[in-house]
C-alpha cells in the first residue's frame, strides 16, 4: 500500500509538471489533474489542462466548475472539459503538430478498454463517443446524447466569456440546470479521489479528477508542504517543440551567456547529444551576476517570455541574497565546518604517499590532450612521473538544481561553500556545477573551477528551476572533467534519483512512451554512470529522498551510494567518503 501510494504522488507530480509545462506558468495550483484508467498521469488531456490556462480567464474557468454541484456534477464536468478539449485543439494544432497524434492516441486508449456488454454512465457514454469522432468514427449516439455533444463542441474562436454563456445555455436546454455560486470547495484528498476513481477495476475511462488539495511529506525538505505548490516555480517550459535558437535565446538571457564559442558548442553538441539526447542541447555558463541589472535581449519578440525572464532575473538575485544571509546568520556554524574538514582532511593526506603521471607543460607528450592546445589555450598536453606532494586526484561535485530543490536552495549554497572552502584549503583542486533542464537545454552552470581560488561567493548565486536530465548532465561532466589537472578523478553527484525532463529521449516531445522520466531515463542515467566509471572516474552518488526512491538510486550509484537524511549532512558526507578513499 507504501508503494502504491508513492506512485501516485509521483504521478499527481507528474501530471503537474505537463500542465505546467503547457501553461507556460509553474506559479499555478491547477483545479483539475487528468489520469488514466490505471492511475498514471495522462499526456494529453493534461496539457489540455494547462492549455486552458494559458489561453483562457482560468480564474472565471475555476468558478464556473465550482458551481457546477449536484448529483450530475461529473456529467457537467465533462461536458464542459470537452468543449475546451475541442476549442484548445483547435487553438494549438497549427503551431504544436504533435498534438495531433497526442490527441489520436488519446483517443485510442481511451476506447480500448470500452467493454460493449458493459453499462457506462452517461458522461462515459458520451466521451466515448467523442473520441470515436476524434478517429474520424461515428458517435453511436442517440439523437438526443448526438445533439448534447455537438452543442458542447466549441470552438477556438470563442472567448472566455463566450464559452462560459455558452455553457450555461446548454445546461439549462438540456438538463434544465443552473450553475449557482457556492463556497468555494475544499475538495478531498488526492489519495482519497485516486483509490475510488482509477483504482475499481473498470469504473471510468482516462478523465479529469479534482486535484486542490493533497499533502506529501516531502523528504527532500524538513517541514510537511503542499507537494509541488505554491513555491514559486520559475522557467517556464512547454512540452512540445520550440524553436531551438528562440530557446537559446531565452535561457541564455535567463541564466547567461555561453562559455564556448559557437564553434565549440556545435562540437560539443555533435559529440554528446546523441543517442536519448538527440535534439537537446547544452549550455556551460559562468552566470549572470545579481550586481547587474539584467534586462531581456531585444531580440526577444514575445512580450511574455520577456515578462518571464525579467521575473525570473529578480528571483535569481534574491534567492543570492536569501543564500547569502542565510550563511552570514549561520556564520560560526559554517566555519566551524570547515575548520573540521580541513583538519580532517589534512590528516589523510599526510599519511598519504602517492606516485602519480601528472598533467604538465612539458614531459611525454600526450596525444589525447592536443586538441586542448588547439580549441581551449591548454598547455598541460604533456605527462610526467612525479613524487607528489600535493594530493594526485581532484574533485567535482555536481549538483541537482532542479525544482525538487527549492525548499532547499540556501543550505545547499551553504554546504557547497564548506566544500570548497575546505578542498581548497587543502590543495586539492575542486571544480563545482549545478545543472537544470529548461526548454530542451541541460544547463551547466560553473561555479568553481579548477584553478579558481577565492570564488567560494559565486555558490551563493546557487538557483533551482525546471527539470533534470541526468544522463546529459553526466555527459557535460565528463566533458569538463577532461580539463582536470590530476591524474585520479572523483566524481560526487548530488541526486535525488528522480531523473525526469520536458524533452523525450530521441526526437520531439513526450510522444509514444519516450518521455525522459521513469524507467527509460533512469536506465540511461544508470548507463551515463557507468561510462563515466569505464573512463576511470571514481562516481560516488550522495542521495537524500523518498525510501522508494531509494532503491532507484542504489541502481543508479550501486555500492557508490551515500544516503543522507538532511542537506546538512551533505558536505560531512563528501568528506567522510574522501576520508574513505585517503585510507
Amino acid at each position: 500500500m507504501e508503494h502504491m501510494e508513492e506512485q501516485d504522488i509521483k504521478e499527481a507530480k507528474r501530471a503537474r509538471n505537463f500542465i505546467w509545462m503547457a501553461a507556460c506558468d509553474y506559479d499555478i495550483e491547477p483545479l483539475f489533474l487528468a489520469f488514466a484508467p490505471d492511475g498514471s498521469a495522462d499526456i494529453y488531456l493534461n496539457l489540455i489542462i494547462g492549455l486552458e490556462y494559458k489561453w483562457y480567464e482560468h480564474d472565471k474557468i475555476d468558478a464556473l466548475f465550482n458551481q457546477l454541484t449536484g448529483k450530475n456534477a461529473m456529467l457537467y464536468e465533462g461536458l464542459l472539459w470537452i468543449g475546451l478539449e475541442n476549442a484548445l485543439y483547435e487553438k494549438e494544432r497549427q503551431t504544436r503538430p504533435a498534438l495531433y497524434d497526442l490527441r489520436l492516441e488519446y483517443a485510442k486508449k481511451s476506447l480500448a478498454g470500452v467493454n460493449k456488454n458493459r453499462e457506462y454512465s452517461r458522461i462515459d457514454v458520451i466521451r466515448n463517443a467523442h473520441c470515436r469522432r476524434i478517429l474520424g468514427k461515428p458517435s453511436g449516439l442517440c439523437k438526443e446524447d448526438e445533439e448534447i455533444l455537438h452543442a458542447f463542441c466549441f470552438t477556438s474562436d470563442m472567448t472566455t466569456d463566450e464559452i462560459i454563456v455558452k455553457t450555461r445555455e446548454n445546461l439549462w436546454k438540456y438538463f434544465s440546470y443552473k450553475p449557482i455560486k457556492v463556497a468555494k470547495p475544499q475538495g478531498i484528498y488526492f489519495l482519497q479521489k485516486v483509490a475510488g476513481a482509477f483504482h475499481s477495476i473498470g469504473k471510468v475511462s482516462t478523465q479529469y479528477v479534482r486535484a486542490n488539495s493533497f499533502y506529501d511529506k516531502n523528504m527532500a525538505s524538513d517541514t510537511a508542504v503542499l507537494s509541488m505548490g505554491h513555491s514559486k516555480r520559475y522557467l517556464l517550459q512547454f512540452a512540445l517543440q520550440k524553436d531551438p535558437i528562440e530557446a537559446k535565446r531565452y535561457v541564455t538571457a535567463c541564466f547567461g551567456k555561453s562559455m564556448y564559442s559557437d564553434r565549440q558548442q556545435a562540437q560539443m553538441e555533435k559529440k554528446l547529444c546523441v543517442g536519448n539526447h538527440k535534439n537537446c542541447h547544452l549550455l556551460f555558463t559562468r552566470g549572470i551576476s545579481p550586481e547587474k541589472k539584467q534586462t531581456a535581449p531585444d531580440e526577444i519578440d514575445n512580450k511574455r517570455e520577456r515578462r518571464e525572464i525579467l521575473a525570473f532575473t529578480k528571483e535569481t538575485a534574491m534567492q543570492y541574497d536569501k543564500n547569502k544571509e542565510h550563511f552570514e546568520k549561520n556564520m560560526a556554524v559554517y566555519q566551524n565546518s570547515i575548520r573540521r574538514l580541513t583538519e580532517s582532511l589534512r590528516m589523510h593526506l599526510e599519511t598519504a604517499d602517492e606516485t602519480f603521471m601528472d598533467a604538465s607543460t612539458h614531459g611525454r607528450i600526450k596525444p589525447a590532450r592536443v586538441w586542448k592546445a588547439l580549441y581551449l589555450d591548454n598547455p598541460r598536453v604533456f605527462e610526467r612521473k612525479d613524487e607528489v606532494e600535493t594530493p594526485g586526484f581532484s574533485v567535482d561535485i555536481l549538483m541537482d538544481a532542479s525544482s525538487s530543490r527549492k525548499q532547499m536552495q540556501q543550505k545547499i549554497a551553504a554546504q557547497a561553500y564548506v566544500l570548497s572552502k575546505s578542498l581548497t584549503n587543502c590543495g586539492i583542486p575542486v571544480q563545482i556545477y549545478s545543472y537544470c533542464s529548461i526548454r530542451g537545454y541541460t544547463v551547466m552552470h560553473i561555479f568553481k573551477e579548477y584553478d579558481d581560488y577565492g570564488v567560494e561567493d559565486e555558490l551563493f548565486h546557487f538557483v533551482a528551476a525546471g527539470n533534470n536530465r541526468d544522463g546529459l548532465a553526466l555527459r557535460a561532466t565528463s566533458h569538463l572533467m577532461e580539463l582536470s589537472p590530476k591524474p585520479r578523478k572523483l566524481l560526487f553527484m548530488f541526486s535525488d534519483a528522480s531523473p525526469q525532463d520536458d524533452q523525450i529521449a530521441g526526437e520531439g516531445a513526450f510522444y509514444k512512451d519516450r518521455e525522459y522520466t521513469d524507467a527509460l531515463a533512469v536506465k540511461d542515467t544508470v548507463n551515463e554512470v557507468q561510462r563515466l566509471k569505464n573512463h576511470g572516474i571514481d562516481v560516488i552518488g550522495i542521495f537524500m529522498g523518498s525510501a522508494h526512491d531509494s532503491e532507484i538510486a542504489t541502481k543508479i550509484f550501486g555500492r557508490s551510494l551515500v544516503k543522507i537524511k538532511s542537506i546538512n549532512e551533505f558536505a560531512d558526507a563528501v568528506g567522510r567518503v574522501l576520508n574513505e578513499i585517503l585510507t
